[in-house]
């Protein structure tokens, strides 16, 4: 069988961010996954980031691959504040520092992750097993779409999550119910107006939170009152997006902010395309859901209306980590791992209670703070991560081959070097 120092499950921003650490510091690695699928295939035609352009790029381990280097070599037109920037441009650069600095990925599935004494085992659905000594799950957010229960009961023809739609001229001429008040939801519903569609938002708050436009400049005394970060500007954004700072803070204190600091709001750039231009009704809950007709009926509780018809509703709400929705892993590792709030628990680098095995991005937010669910979180763990990753290679761990009678891998816990926090 096949055997590889580290596997990275998923080729988005952090796996591609990972796997470039990982060349850099010479570990002998393989990432699968399809690069940038979620973005490519689960994001409509139209849309733009909701991050200013200086921290949207992936992290590398030099400097020259980011979004400003990507366009002066290719001619476009750049600045770091005021974007947006669009998809099109983004997935561009995104391919350009896969070529760059990742270019051997591969396009393969994985079913299972087995435990097989100090090792691995990986199967994969199009391709032969593979034994790896360390694993990094870096899947990204869609294994984690999230239905409220009052939708669930709807057929797929009558009920699509934001994040399954590449397209949404299919619905022009049609009548769009879009759940949510957040940026997802408020975009969907611009693109959905912008595309012919009869769209109307249904929010439970009271009115829409919209950021503040940043400035187009910035000087000495704006960065010591607002200090600026890849991921938002602010004191309370230098601690969201830095995992030191943040794990310094009470545990009560942390998981608050990890669950509900930087939440539902639509970016400043998207406003004019929203108010007074798209129907949005506020202040009202879906109660129930129900076909009705060819289409659907929406029972709210609210102030102003009681019911909505719609052809067709999408839920922009969002995504639930839920660790056990990942299908690969089974459960001799589910169950060995310390979860809060269906997150993995893991220490500074991203390794979990299981050794060896790690974990990238927004499911890591509970330990690592809420910067890790955006692509400026590349910049604050890939280094950090593949810098344990390429010690314990350099080490190695257990005996050269898996044997039959060591089945199972022991806890970090009980190795007495798991994490320090609780998250």
């Amino acid at each position: 069988m096949a055997t590889t120092d580290v596997l990275v499950i998923g080729a988005g921003p952090f796996g591609l961010s990972i796997s470039a650490h990982l060349s850099h510091r010479g570990v002998e690695h393989t990432i699968v996954g399809r690069p940038m699928d979620t973005w490519r295939a689960h994001m409509p035609l139209g849309l733009f980031l909701k991050s200013e352009p200086y921290g949207s790029p992936i992290s590398a381990a030099t400097p020259g691959y980011d979004i400003a280097e990507y366009s002066r070599l290719h001619g476009f037109d750049y600045v770091d504040r005021i974007g947006p920037l669009s998809l099109e441009r983004f997935l561009g650069y995104a391919d350009w520092f896969t070529d760059q600095l990742v270019p051997n990925v591969r396009d393969v599935t994985v079913t299972s992750v087995t435990p097989v004494g100090d090792w691995f085992k990986v199967e994969f659905a199009e391709d032969s097993p593979v034994l790896t000594r360390q694993v990094i799950v870096a899947t990204g957010l869609l294994p984690y779409t999230y239905i409220p229960g009052e939708l669930s009961g709807l057929p797929s023809e009558l009920l699509t999550h934001s994040s399954e739609h590449a397209r949404l001229d299919q619905f022009r001429g049609r009548r769009v119910a879009v759940i949510g008040g957040g940026q997802s939801s408020l975009q969907t519903g611009a693109l959905l107006h912008e595309a012919g569609a009869d769209v109307q938002v249904i929010m439970r708050g009271e009115r829409i939170t919209w950021e503040e436009q940043v400035a187009p400049e910035i000087g000495l005394i704006d960065r010591i009152r607002r200090p600026p970060t890849k991921l938002c500007e602010g004191w309370g954004c230098a601690v969201y997006d830095s995992p030191d700072a943040y794990r310094t803070l009470p545990k009560s204190f942390r998981v608050r902010k990890a669950l509900t600091a930087l939440g539902p709001r639509g970016a400043w750039w998207l406003r004019d395309r929203v108010e007074g231009v798209v129907d949005v009704l506020s202040g009202h809950k879906v109660k129930s859901a129900a076909p009705h007709g060819s289409g659907v009926r929406l029972h709210l509780d609210g102030p102003r209306q009681s019911a909505v018809d719609a052809d067709h509703v999408i839920a922009g709400t969002g995504f639930h980590i839920d660790l056990a929705r990942l299908s690969f892993l089974p459960e001799e590792i589910q169950t060995s791992l310390v979860t809060h709030v269906n997150c993995p628990v893991v220490n500074r680098a991203g390794e979990s209670t299981v050794r060896g095995l790690y974990f990238a991005g927004a499911p890591t937010h509970l330990s690592l703070g809420p910067g890790v669910r955006f692509i400026s979180g590349t910049y604050q763990t890939s280094a950090q991560l593949a810098r344990s990753v390429a010690r314990r290679a350099r080490k190695g761990t257990g005996s050269a081959e898996p044997t039959a009678s060591r089945s199972s891998r022991r806890p970090l816990a009980a190795a007495g070097t798991g994490p320090q926090r609780v998250i």
